[in-house]
């Protein structure tokens, strides 16, 4: 990775870096890629803290999609479709202004742990 990239968030699940060269985001989650301004980023952030997830679920509810709650984006025929824990995940990858220092949980831990 180049000098110019310093990582402000990152979970199991995707990271977020910024680039002090062209002053942008990168977002990456699951299988998920995003380059995003400051404005752009604190946008998608507001956006998702104002998502009804719990309405989402049951207006969904018979979809044959298991992943019930959709983030429009504006290409018409692209949509992102996540699961509520996604989104709670998502919203603590990107709220940097909240970034605590913490340990990690045993959940973060991405490999078999075997007891002796």
């Amino acid at each position: 990775m180049c000098n110019h990239f310093k990582y402000i968030t990152k979970n199991k699940n995707g990271f977020l870096v910024y680039c002090s060269k062209s002053e942008t985001y990168q977002l990456a989650y699951k299988n998920l890629n995003f380059n995003l301004s400051d404005y752009e980023l604190n946008g998608l952030v507001a956006y998702l803290k104002t998502i009804d997830c719990d309405y989402w679920e049951k207006e969904y509810r018979n979809s044959i999609y298991q992943k019930k709650i959709p983030i429009p984006t504006l290409q018409s025929n692209f949509m992102i479709l996540l699961e509520k824990h996604e989104v709670y995940e998502l919203i603590g990858l990107l709220d940097i202004k909240n970034v605590n220092e913490e340990f990690i949980t045993f959940e973060d831990i991405n490999y078999p742990i075997n007891l002796n």
